[in-house]
């Protein structure tokens, strides 16, 4: 597979045209028509992140259709004929999106209409279940499709043996023709070679929620229903830890009520609904629109990343000189430029936050007042802005001050939801700095550096978590698995969030791969070490999280 040079150009909240609709189910259909509105290409392609613009934002009034979307929204052979409730129609919005469908609303069960077929779905909430899968095998496999010839060939004919021995034909067939080709293949094999699709947003479905929807189309992320339970401390293990944790600061911990949602297909997990999930982080609109804002570009004016490390608590000297050390030394495509604070008043601290920052690292305690200083505590909600574009508050409690962040002009940052022990805090910062500055979005990195800690549901991320700061690499991860013969099992996977239909090339192989999915091998010691030293990546080697120039010397040729 041969990756294209990317040729879209930088959009921002100003530049991004807006169609306007009425607040009703209609106007959700007339928005998802033309949510495809600028994707020029109807064939394979348009699984290629740079042929997939920013769909048009949604406002609310009465209808009007800019010019440049209703001329920019090509004509496919597919109708998405759908039953007249939001809940129905949130589901089907990024099938509907990438097959560029024109929405009609009836009374039957969802369908869609293909040249020459129908193929009618069950109703929610089964249907959640069967668009998911079906956006899948289509992507997937326009994936395959679009980069013939290739090494992909015997694995396309094997897959779709309707071609006849010939998936060339698919290259030039229409959406619908495509999409009739893939409902007749082997769906439980394709299913089997396909990645795991890189996220899902579980969302209510207000206005505030349409207005979302934009953004969640943009980052081709499944659409669910949200459905949760409660969850108490002992569900959490808490009550076996509590003599253990962190002394808790003079003020109270500014900790929440979490709940447990029911997951879904997805590797990633976004919650746009009430509550504060585990495993899932929580966006808003707020959120997207200052993503939209940074990823113009307008922001940086070199190649550094500026990054302000914080710390409020002498007790965590040993993280935060660890932080500051592994963003100065580990960045790659974005050397970084690094400001140490200590002991910061409450001004001193706000200046800091309102300031011009790509990352801010703070490092103390967060009390029900704020973020700790040394005369008070900064509650965030007085800042005039938030000009940190990420952060991390590894503080306890800190998680309504870093949605505050995010509501004041952030777009993502890493919170705590309750108390957590010193060493943890320590262990996770290092961490998630270490993957942070390889290229790693906010959630992926948490998520990894949660794995330094026993009681990982304590860290969770608000804002857009698939934001990356330095988006231009290619965060790799590998797994190592020591073999009982000394040799190893080698996985190698580039995540897909944020170049969605993307390729890669592992070190072990020649051909392009399409993210998110796994490369394989097994090696020996000498070439496991080789590839370990090549460049510094996160592994997970034997279940644990270590680093690859780290493990390199370690590994002997008895396999261990």
């Amino acid at each position: 597979m041969s990756e294209r040079a990317g040729d879209a150009s930088p959009t921002g909240p100003d530049t991004l045209p807006a169609l306007t609709v009425p607040a009703t189910v209609d106007g959700l259909a007339t928005a998802l028509t033309y949510s495809g509105a600028g994707i020029a290409v109807t064939g394979p392609d348009r699984s290629h992140p740079d042929c997939r613009p920013h769909p048009p934002l949604v406002e609310f009034g009465e209808v009007s259709i800019p010019d440049e979307v209703s001329t920019s929204r090509p004509e496919t052979d597919v109708t998405a004929r759908l039953p007249a409730d939001r809940a129905t129609l949130f589901v089907a919005a990024p099938l509907v999106y990438y097959l560029g469908a024109h929405v009609e609303l009836h009374d039957g069960p969802p369908t869609l209409v293909l040249p020459d077929r129908e193929h009618e779905f069950s109703p929610l909430p089964a249907f959640q279940h069967e668009v998911a899968t079906l956006l899948g095998d289509t992507f997937f496999l326009d994936g395959l499709v679009r980069e013939l010839p290739s090494e992909a060939d015997a694995c396309l004919e094997d897959l779709l043996p309707s071609t006849g021995g010939c998936p060339y034909a698919l290259a030039s067939a229409t959406p619908g023709e495509r999409v009739a080709q893939y409902l007749d293949c082997d769906r439980g094999r394709v299913a089997d070679e396909r990645p795991e699709w890189h996220l899902a947003t579980y969302t209510d479905q207000g206005d505030e929620e349409v207005r979302c929807l934009p953004y969640l189309l943009d980052a081709m992320s499944l659409v669910y229903l949200p459905q949760s339970s409660a969850i108490d401390a002992q569900g959490l293990l808490k009550h076996s830890l509590d003599d253990f944790y962190r002394a808790r600061p003079e003020g109270d911990v500014a900790s929440v009520d979490v709940l447990a949602p029911e997951l879904h297909d997805g590797d990633l997990h976004a919650w746009l609904a009430e509550g504060v999930p585990v495993s899932a982080f929580t966006p808003s609109r707020a959120a997207y629109e200052h993503r939209l804002a940074a990823s113009s570009g307008d922001h940086r004016t070199d190649d550094h990343l500026d990054v302000a490390v914080v710390l409020n608590d002498d007790r965590m000297s040993a993280e935060h000189d660890a932080v500051a050390r592994t963003y100065r030394e580990n960045a790659d495509s974005f050397p970084a430029r690094v400001s140490v604070h200590e002991s910061l008043s409450t001004d001193e601290l706000a200046r800091v936050f309102e300031a011009d920052h790509d990352f801010v690292h703070y490092i103390g305690h967060c009390e029900v007042s704020g973020l700790r200083c040394t005369d008070g505590g900064l509650d965030c909600s007085s800042l005039s802005e938030s000009g940190a574009r990420t952060f991390f508050l590894n503080a306890c409690g800190s998680y309504h001050q870093g949605r505050t962040l995010v509501e004041r002009g952030s777009v993502a940052g890493a919170v705590t939801i309750r108390t957590v022990l010193d060493e943890q805090a320590a262990a996770v910062g290092t961490a998630f700095a270490r993957l942070l500055v390889r290229g790693f979005g906010i959630e992926r990195a948490m998520r990894l550096a949660r794995r330094q800690v026993l009681m990982s549901t304590d860290y969770a991320v608000v804002g857009d978590g698939t934001f990356a700061l330095t988006p231009d690499t290619d965060p790799a991860l590998l797994h190592v698995d020591p073999r009982s013969d000394g040799d190893y099992a080698v996985r190698y996977s580039v995540p897909a969030e944020g170049r969605v239909g993307g390729t890669f090339v592992a070190p072990f192989e020649s051909c392009r791969r399409l993210r998110g999915t796994t490369a394989s091998d097994t090696l020996d010691a000498e070439g496991t070490r080789a590839l370990l030293a090549d460049r510094q990546r996160p592994v997970i080697f034997d279940g644990d999280l270590r680093w690859s120039t780290d493990l390199a010397p370690v590994l002997d040729s008895a396999g261990r």
